[in-house]
């Protein structure tokens, strides 16, 4: 996390320009600690100065998970407005990573991931044609120079159509960059569906 003192803002994605989407999302790169940021509901954005971020982050840690049970925890009413929140949490992604070098440059695919969907309204995914169908597979988002891109595609055998929900694939989405890409490596993400 950054120490930067200068404020930045912090916002719903899709809604407008701000410095970081939200919700965002840093992950330990064993993926097993997810620290979650996202505004109040009701309130688009709010701003706050990345070391207070980091401040409240190793204040969340030193009482919600360097002390047992250590199931993580949340923190409220950060940020100029109070409207920001940080949950830290247990995750446990299924993600398998490439071999060293096979990955594309990070930055690049830290676009994506900012502007993926990410709420929670269930949809289905399948194939064009299903009249069940609210998005259809393959589902892709590549950057403009082609150099990293996301595809979500397929279901369970014997399934044409799975339930889930864009939260889920983005945080799927997110383990994969920060357990493989960061370290120079491509990667997988499965069981996302319902």
């Amino acid at each position: 996390m950054s120490s930067y003192t200068t404020p930045q803002s912090f916002g719903e994605r899709n809604t407008g320009h701000y410095d970081a989407p939200l919700p965002f999302r840093y992950l330990s790169h064993d993926g097993l600690c997810a620290i979650d940021l996202a505004h109040a509901a009701g309130v688009m954005s709010d701003t706050i100065a990345p070391v207070d971020l980091k401040v409240a982050v190793r204040l969340l840690i030193s009482i919600c998970v360097a002390q047992a049970p250590n199931q993580g925890g949340l923190l409220t009413g950060l940020g100029q407005n109070k409207a920001l929140a940080l949950r830290i949490m247990p995750y446990r992604p299924t993600v398998t990573c490439g071999p060293d070098d096979s990955g594309p440059p990070w930055l690049s695919c830290r676009d994506i991931v900012d502007k993926m969907p990410a709420n929670n309204k269930k949809q289905v995914f399948g194939p064009r044609g299903d009249v069940r169908t609210t998005v259809a597979l393959p589902w892709r988002y590549t950057t403009t120079r082609q150099r990293c891109g996301v595809i979500f595609d397929g279901t369970e055998p014997g399934k044409t159509t799975d339930t889930g929900d864009w939260y889920k694939i983005w945080a799927a989405a997110n383990a994969v960059e920060f357990m493989c890409t960061q370290l120079g490596r491509n990667g997988t993400a499965t069981s996302l569906g319902e």
